[in-house]
């Protein structure tokens, strides 16, 4: 399954989403690792905002007896993209995988499943499980509505993951110490399914494109060593940018 977006300056050059929620904002240094997954979606004929206002208020009536479904939320192309991602964060993957069960046996869900793909239409049979490694504390971060840029990467010969470890512990602390004082944070995603085609993807959130680019001048302005770092253990496809909002969040209640 492919999330998303050469190099880590695509990554970091944006100083910025399903994963997320106060999840996101509790997600510091300690790089806690959440149970997140990512469903592909489409836009129907009869998708618009009004529509899609309505859509998430069913949803969000039928998934209300998950309460180990902490948190929820979509991203829409914004650079080009055909379609769109659904992101959902579960407690553990076996509270996913009972949900699911569920879901896909009640007939009232399948109903509306069915009746809504006119506005939008994720495919359940593509479901990607992805451990979620949160970035730096963002307190203030509004998830309701927030820009995201995703990229795919893989990693240089010989590096590892805990090389990449490495270097969110860096970099957390170059954003400490460089970032522009808009709200940040970034999640990076290790996918469970051995046959993707990608070692992990990064994704950096912002909560507008206007300090999205605000941090990519920083950034080149004054990323650079910690760019070659980054480059030294990884390449990643050229990012990807998408409208991004929460759709459900558990972790204020």
């Amino acid at each position: 399954m492919n999330l998303i977006s050469k190099s880590l300056l695509s990554i970091f050059a944006i100083i910025f989403v399903v994963s997320c929620s106060n999840s996101m904002d509790d997600a510091d240094t300690q790089q806690t690792v959440y149970f997140n997954q990512f469903i592909p979606c489409t836009a129907g004929p009869d998708y618009s905002a009004e529509t899609m206002e309505n859509f998430v208020a069913e949803w969000n009536e039928l998934v209300a007896v998950y309460d180990e479904m902490v948190w929820a939320g979509g991203y829409a192309p914004a650079s080009g993209q055909q379609g769109g991602w659904w992101e959902l964060q579960w407690s553990s993957k076996e509270a996913a995988d009972a949900a699911w069960e569920s879901w896909l046996s009640n007939a009232e869900a399948q109903e509306w499943d069915q009746s809504s793909r006119n506005v939008l239409d994720c495919d359940n049979s593509q479901v990607g499980d992805f451990d979620l490694h949160g970035g730096v504390n963002a307190p203030d971060f509004d998830w309701t509505s927030f820009a995201t840029q995703s990229m795919a990467c893989r990693y240089t010969d010989g590096s590892t993951q805990a090389d990449l470890m490495a270097d969110m512990e860096l970099f957390n602390k170059w954003v400490a110490d460089n970032g522009t004082g808009d709200p940040f944070t970034y999640g990076v995603y290790m996918p469970q399914d051995s046959s993707d085609p990608y070692d992990f993807y990064w994704l950096n959130w912002h909560q507008s494109f206007d300090s999205m680019e605000a941090g990519n001048m920083n950034w080149v302005e004054n990323g650079q060593e910690m760019q070659a770092t980054f480059d030294s253990h990884a390449v990643c496809d050229d990012a990807q940018l998408w409208n991004s909002a929460e759709f459900k969040n558990e972790m204020n209640s």
